[in-house]
């Protein structure tokens, strides 16, 4: 659990993402991550109480997608016994994702928008400025792939990031953490896990580029470094260094160009 906390301590350091008198709705999807993160910022907040004198509210929002029956009663229970504020949001999720089934298969893009667009509106009934997400720095790194891959472009998600039109921050506080670590501290914590419920879980695109990251550098000697280095690439601004940073460079022509190859 120091682990964890010391990655949110550092996230914090860097990005600014917390500060005193901020109430911060947490999207928990009853999995290791957004679990642990519930449980970390609960701790975190007492922290900042003891050693700044911060007042910061915490509070975990779960959306059920009704995909599937799923019993809530140990993560209800568990939260209940921490003395953390938790609710659980009944949605129409799983109607509308099953009425907009193409190619047999759920829209995740749909889903995520969805999921997003509900969280805020929960969180902002709750009197909070912030939400957090259980993403961390694998799923930077994943991201990062796959908008080079699928979309052409040099990406990943931001540690915070203002919603103008909800008037609210999307934080994720476990930016610095690494997965293996989370799931240590998860099983080490003995927290009740629930499944979303998802039929595309374990098959999705970030599934296979996890998969494809793992396998062919991080369990490879040869490669030992590459994800100090790939985190290392998302933080080292000062030796960004693309064809476009020239500004005597006119790339846009050759851009539309390629564009239109594909």
């Amino acid at each position: 659990m120091r682990t964890a906390i010391g990655s949110i301590i550092r996230a914090n350091k860097a990005f600014s993402i917390i500060q005193n008198g901020d109430k911060i709705g947490v999207g928990v999807s009853g999995g290791k991550d957004s679990m642990l993160l519930l449980k970390a910022l609960a701790i975190y907040k007492q922290i900042l109480k003891s050693e700044l004198n911060w007042d910061i509210e915490v509070c975990g929002i779960h959306l059920k997608m009704n995909l599937c029956h799923i019993d809530y009663d140990p993560i209800i229970q568990y939260w209940k016994e921490l003395g953390v504020d938790f609710h659980i949001v009944d949605t129409t999720m799983g109607e509308i994702l099953r009425n907009q089934i193409k190619k047999n298969k759920i829209q995740c893009s749909l889903c995520s928008k969805m999921k997003k667009a509900i969280l805020i509106d929960e969180a902002k009934k709750h009197n909070c400025n912030k939400v957090a997400m259980g993403h961390h720095a694998d799923d930077a790194i994943e991201t990062f792939f796959m908008n080079m891959i699928n979309e052409g472009r040099i990406a990943t998600f931001k540690p915070k990031m203002y919603l103008d039109r909800s008037d609210i921050w999307f934080i994720r506080p476990f930016i610095l953490g690494r997965e293996k670590d989370i799931a240590k501290a998860a099983k080490h914590e003995k927290m009740p896990i629930v499944p979303c419920g998802c039929p595309m879980e374990g098959f999705t695109q970030r599934d296979s580029m996890k998969d494809f990251l793992a396998q062919n550098f991080y369990k490879d000697k040869k490669w030992e470094a590459s994800y100090k280095n790939f985190l290392n690439a998302l933080l080292n601004g000062n030796e960004f260094d693309l064809w476009f940073s020239e500004p005597e460079n006119n790339y846009r022509d050759l851009l539309m160009n390629i564009k239109k190859q594909s």
